[in-house]
């Protein structure tokens, strides 16, 4: 039982449950903005509320004491991860939202794993072999070949969606980089609640300027649904996802636990089949299963 329930092994399981939640980003995004929210709101949002939520829990564990204050060092690295989970990733996801569907913008999320090992290697020790590095740049190759071939996605299609998603996946990846190797020196829910409250002095005069009170009132009237979705993905896709993935990238090994992300565009393809009526077909499941196949040789790698 111990060959299978090693540190790695649980940083995977961590990671893969992380990387469950973020697939529900796309979908819930694309029906709050296709109906009761803008962009702006979505965006700064997610970080308000999941940073008042952050705040809490910091003060419930005896965090704001000056010995369990971040040190300087840590508080940079905060700072990178604060720039590209709680600004950049929020806020590029649902400006593309309001002009591509989920599951189209999952081809280009397929990118994140390997930016993030790209940065896990640029911001660490961590080295990566080349034989990693080919397993990952196929994994890619093979998540981009599945859209293309189930959506008919051409070069000539690419919008100012799939823009927006592009810098979601290269400073979002830099977040999650970051957010993992610090994963390594403290707990992962310790690692995206001090980066939430540390945006806070930010993002609450920012979402005071975009969020308009009278609108969300009558969101609340006239759909309850709606608030409840907007509620966890500020607090599960913003905050919960984000224990179990930063914990899991540092028991695991940032570089190899981020491959687990390959998994987001099939799960968000499930999830916009369940929100949005797309269908899923055999392709996808073959698919879904080479990924697999992928996502163990990355790890043995």
């Amino acid at each position: 039982m111990n060959k299978y329930f090693t540190r790695e092994n649980y940083g995977f399981l961590l990671g893969f449950i992380g990387v469950v939640i973020f697939s529900l980003t796309l979908p819930i995004t694309r029906h709050l903005t296709q109906v009761d929210f803008t962009s702006l709101e979505i965006g700064f949002g997610r970080g308000f509320l999941a940073g008042i939520a952050s705040v809490l829990i910091l003060l419930f564990k005896g965090q704001f004491k000056t010995e369990n204050l971040p040190i300087k060092t840590d508080l940079r690295k905060l700072i990178i991860v604060a720039i590209g989970v709680v600004f950049a990733f929020p806020i590029f996801t649902a400006i593309a939202m309001q002009t591509i569907p989920a599951g189209n913008g999952g081809i280009v999320l397929a990118a994140v794993p390997l930016s993030t090992a790209i940065f896990a290697g640029l911001l660490s020790e961590e080295n990566p072999t080349t034989k990693f590095w080919g397993i990952a740049v196929i994994g890619f190759i093979t998540v981009i070949v599945f859209r293309l071939l189930t959506n008919d996605l051409g070069i000539t299609n690419i919008g100012f969606g799939d823009f927006a998603l592009l810098v979601c996946v290269v400073i979002g990846g830099m977040g999650y980089a970051q957010g993992g190797i610090l994963g390594k020196a403290m707990s992962g829910w310790k690692v995206i609640c001090w980066a939430l409250v540390i945006s806070l002095p930010l993002v609450i005069p920012l979402t005071i300027l975009n969020f308009d009170v009278t609108h969300l009132i009558q969101v609340a009237n006239d759909s309850f649904v709606s608030i409840l979705l907007f509620a966890f993905l500020c607090l599960f896709n913003n905050l919960i996802g984000f224990f179990f993935f930063y914990e899991g990238l540092g028991m695991g090994g940032v570089a190899r636990v981020s491959q687990v992300d390959l998994f987001r565009p099939f799960f968000t393809f499930f999830f916009s089949v369940v929100f949005l009526g797309e269908t899923m077909t055999f392709l996808a499941i073959f698919f879904l299963f080479l990924i697999i196949g992928i996502v163990y040789l990355s790890k043995k790698a």
